[in-house]
């Protein structure tokens, strides 16, 4: 003991040394703790799953078990024969008699016979279960749908030679268990209290080993695993049960403790399949069936009901699959119930291996170490680039000897939530490493740059100030020209669209536009210098944007009104409300938009809301909002299209933080509003 204490000195120290420096950025923990909580919840459920289909899918391929044989009746083979119409009982039991000549070990029987208590071949399969008590029938117990046997089969026979085959699925649709035993439902709560019976598979396979000298009992250590001993040895095999937490599942409600994981044999070629016309017409002579395990099923190949699970099916060739309406798509009735009776069988007399989950505070510590593993690695090695490498190894190697681990073993590792924790806590460790190294070379190079960086932010400074003045110059030339000049040549073209026009007119009106374009430059020199006016697009009319805005935004509606537009001369009705407003905090670039948005809308009415009678223009203080609305009870929207008018008064409500709507009134009209808080932030200048 004291020789080794130096061996373990250093690395405990190595260690402890790891573990302070770790802590110092407790991520790599928070990550574990996350990866065992994820798992906890189910959320790994069907990834896990899902990686146990891969990786028994990809196991080397098996031999065919020599002890199983499986005998289908084709539909489509047998009513192609003159001397069978039909898949009859008659049939069925004249194939039991041939095999039950050459006194097979076990026979079960996976089709379900009908109802029809006149079937001739009915007496015969009845004698026939009386006389062999290791011929096995079905039924299905199980909601959602049952099929018991006949009526006029004793119940002696029924209860002794029957079995269900009902079939456990996961919440995916697929297959990757089976029933070794079910309690029958009979309204009781506690399942305990009701009838217990073993399934198909479990059933045949206890047949067979009971002529091979293996009796059934309970394990010593716990009365619900069923195990079995040999006569003559005194080791016990034991069947592993599920429960709910079992691997990678989740609290699954249908896992009982009498169900076990199936480990379907690999290869395309897992049993003998044998056609029953060929042992019927005696082209196979049935001594080969002597000793064995023999299932009976049905199958049809046009419509075959495939059970989505791991394994392939041997019962239909690629080359005569190809007039399948239905793809082959995983196996079917009597191969599942040939891969659970072997799997039994055979890890008994063979020691194949069952696939079983280890205790849930086995699979924790395991994903604990390898979170803390690759703290250790993404922490201690001197060089990121061993540190990946060490990374990639160790992840490849738990993934390989996950493989083995289920391949070799029957143990079915937590691979997913193993590799995540470690990869996640590993990376997150190196990706720290990387930055505190960089972290200084960083530095050194910003304190290099401040100097420039100043030099190019006072740059940029001066340059968003241009463009800031240049994107504000665009945007009120647009305004500038659509607020008159286009609203002139918008109503001379829908006036020449009409065909009712004078030539004197046309002069006219063209003549006002061009004094009106030719003000639009002059109008827009001046607040290019900064000009406290805002020039109304008709006339010579300048309004002093200093004065109240109450008084201002008035004046435009006055001016606006004035127009010869078909708009107004109906309307007898004008309504004007303008409340005063704080404007000391809006810039003259806001108070031009906001006589343009009053101005725009008016003119909209001129322009579209022919037949309207009243007009209604109201600014008023509504909670902390000042709202400015105009009405009509015109024609209403006609259109959803949002011209350029619009995105001038959405550009408005940004620049104002506030809300622009328009809408159609109920009872007919248009109302567009404009609100904004009336405690304009200093921001908004």
């Amino acid at each position: 003991m004291k020789t080794m204490l130096p061996f373990l000195k250093r690395p405990t120290r190595r260690l402890t040394r790891l573990a302070r420096k770790s802590s110092k950025w407790p991520i790599g923990y928070a990550i574990i703790a996350g990866v065992l909580l994820t798992r906890w919840v189910g959320l790994f459920s069907s990834l896990e799953l899902l990686t146990l289909d891969f990786l028994l899918r990809n196991r080397p391929a098996e031999s065919p078990d020599e002890q199983v044989v499986v005998i289908v009746f084709d539909r489509n083979t047998v009513q192609s024969q003159s001397d069978f119409e039909e898949l009859s009982e008659q049939k069925i039991a004249q194939l039991l008699n041939i095999i039950f000549s050459v006194d097979p070990a076990a026979v079960g029987l996976n089709i379900f016979l009908g109802e029809n208590e006149v079937d001739p071949g009915r007496e015969q399969l009845i004698a026939l279960f009386e006389a062999h008590p290791n011929l096995i029938g079905v039924e299905k117990v199980l909601p959602p749908r049952s099929i018991t046997p006949p009526k006029d089969i004793p119940p002696r026979i029924v209860k002794e030679q029957f079995a269900p085959n009902d079939i456990p699925l996961d919440q995916d649709g697929r297959i990757r268990r089976t029933f070794l035993g079910v309690y029958l439902p009979d309204n009781d709560d506690d399942p305990q209290n009701n009838q217990f019976r073993f399934s198909f598979s479990f059933k045949l396979a206890k047949a067979y080993l009971e002529a091979q000298g293996y009796t059934l009992e309970n394990h010593p250590g716990n009365p619900e695993i069923p195990v079995f001993k040999h006569t003559d040895e005194a080791g016990i095999k034991a069947i592993p049960i599920l429960h709910k937490n079992s691997g990678g599942y989740f609290r699954e409600k249908n896992i009982s403790k009498l169900q076990s994981l199936l480990n379907f044999r690999s290869g395309s070629e897992s049993f003998q399949i044998i056609e029953a016309t060929q042992v019927l017409n005696r082209s196979l002579p049935p001594e080969f069936l002597r000793g064995k395990l023999v299932i009976v099923g049905g199958i049809d190949p046009y419509f075959p009901r495939f059970l989505p699970t791991t394994a392939s099916s041997s019962l239909i060739s690629e080359e005569s699959d190809v007039s399948s309406i239905i793809p082959r798509i995983g196996i079917v009735g009597p191969e599942l119930e040939a891969h659970s009776v072997s799997q039994i069988i055979n890890a008994v007399t063979d020691n194949r291996p069952l696939i079983q989950a280890l205790p849930s505070s086995i699979e924790y510590c395991l994903i604990v170490s390898l979170g803390f593993m690759g703290i250790m690695i993404g922490a201690s090695l001197p060089s990121t680039r061993k540190s990946t490498l060490t990374l990639v190894l160790v992840a490849s190697f738990t993934c390989a000897l996950s493989y083995v681990a289920i391949a070799s073993l029957g143990f079915w590792l937590p691979i997913v939530p193993m590799t995540i924790c470690f990869l996640f806590s590993g990376v997150i460790y190196l990706n720290y490493r990387v930055q505190r190294i960089s972290l200084k070379s960083q530095q050194e190079f910003l304190e290099s740059q401040q100097e420039f960086l100043e030099n190019q932010r006072n740059a940029l400074i001066e340059a968003s100030i241009i463009e800031s003045e240049r994107r504000k110059a665009i945007e009120r030339a647009f305004s500038a020209i659509h607020a008159g000049p286009l609203q002139r040549l918008s109503s001379l073209l829908r006036q020449s669209k009409d065909g009712d026009i004078d030539r004197e007119y046309v002069i006219h009106q063209l003549k006002s536009l061009n004094e009106e374009i030719r003000r639009v430059g002059e109008r827009l020199r001046q607040e290019a210098i900064g000009d406290v006016y805002f020039f109304y697009s008709e006339g010579d009319i300048k309004l002093d944007l200093t004065h109240p805005m109450h008084e201002v935004l008035y004046e435009v509606y006055s001016l606006a009104v004035q127009r010869k537009l078909p708009g107004f001369e109906s309307v007898k009705v004008r309504a004007v409300t303008i409340e005063p407003f704080n404007c000391e905090k809006l810039s003259l670039d806001i108070k031009r938009q906001l006589c343009w948005f009053l101005e725009e809308s008016l003119q909209n009415i001129g322009k579209h809301a022919i037949g309207t009678t009243r007009i209604q223009v109201s600014g008023k203080h509504i909670d902390d909002f000042y709202s400015l609305k105009i009405e009509d009870n015109g024609p209403g929207i006609e259109s959803l299209h949002i011209g350029d008018g619009t995105q001038s008064s959405y550009r408005l409500e940004a620049l104002l933080r506030g809300k622009f709507s328009r809408f159609p009134k109920p009872g007919g009209g248009t109302v567009c509003e404009l609100s904004w808080p009336s405690s304009i932030k200093a921001a908004m200048v």
